[in-house]
């Protein structure tokens, strides 16, 4: 008795292969769905729990960085300014803080403790407190006219026409977000002092001894809530330069090719 023989042995060990490699590739796509559904396994980086306490005034809530508002969340958003609501004392003509002095010694006090807000003589003043560098209104509310702050303190009104970028001329003395770098020399060396203007004859109103650029307003300095060995004893005066002459030297104008010097 015989037993049957497969006439075609090729095809099914073809078959047997062909279902193998369909079981692995099934496994293979099964294993990839369910790691992208558990995704990445990151390491546990996790610090220390730290409690913070957001009801705190320090704390600032999270926000995006096209609606922070500087002023609402930045360093000064504790800081109130109501000059409306500031007193300003009464200050008639002929009246001072303090007699005048010409007293040589205080004058020259003055002028060291001028400078020391100045790169040279005759350079923008430096602002000598934190600022709002996102804009100039707050530094014209109070430096379009002199206002009394406090303690003896009178913000000086501007001695030239408004601008509208005050930092561009003004820089912070002490800025709270700049980072500290190392300033390259120089051999740069500004105009030096002028000293007191000249007098036509003894007793004549002295020349101004300054340029009269930038500073048009003569009582942004000299008014009567000036600094004491400035001031001038006759503010009610309106026109400064029909008395005192500008220098004829310090305010000459020369012109080297296409450039303008003054």
């Amino acid at each position: 008795m015989f037993e049957p023989v497969d006439p075609h042995p090729a095809q099914h060990a073809t078959r047997v292969v062909q279902l193998f490699a369909v079981g692995i590739l099934g496994l293979i796509g099964v294993g990839f769905v369910v790691g992208l559904r558990q995704g990445t396994p990151t390491p546990d980086l996790a610090g220390p729990l730290i409690v913070v306490d957001v009801a705190s005034a320090a704390s600032i809530p999270a926000t995006t960085y096209g609606d922070f508002d500087r002023r609402r969340l930045g360093i000064n958003r504790e800081w109130s300014s109501p000059l409306a609501n500031i007193a300003q004392p009464a200050t008639g003509i002929g009246t001072f803080d303090a007699p005048l002095s010409s007293d040589g010694e205080r004058r020259q006090s003055f002028l060291e403790a001028r400078l020391q807000r100045r790169a040279f003589d005759g350079a923008p003043p430096v602002v000598p407190h934190p600022i709002d560098q996102m804009s100039a209104a707050s530094c014209i509310a109070c430096h379009r006219a002199s206002r009394y702050i406090g303690k003896g303190v009178w913000t000086p009104p501007m001695s030239h026409p408004y601008y509208a970028n005050c930092t561009q001329c003004h820089a912070e003395m002490h800025s709270t977000e700049s980072v500290p770098w190392i300033e390259a020399g120089n051999t740069f060396h500004g105009r030096a002092n002028p000293g007191l203007g000249s007098r036509a004859w003894d007793g004549a109103p002295p020349t101004i001894p300054h340029t009269t650029w930038m500073r048009e307003n003569c009582l942004s300095c000299h008014g009567p809530r000036g600094a004491n060995p400035i001031r001038t004893s006759h503010p009610w005066r309106v026109s400064c330069t029909q008395c005192h002459a500008p220098s004829a030297e310090l305010d000459q104008v020369f012109t080297d090719g296409l450039h303008l010097q003054q």
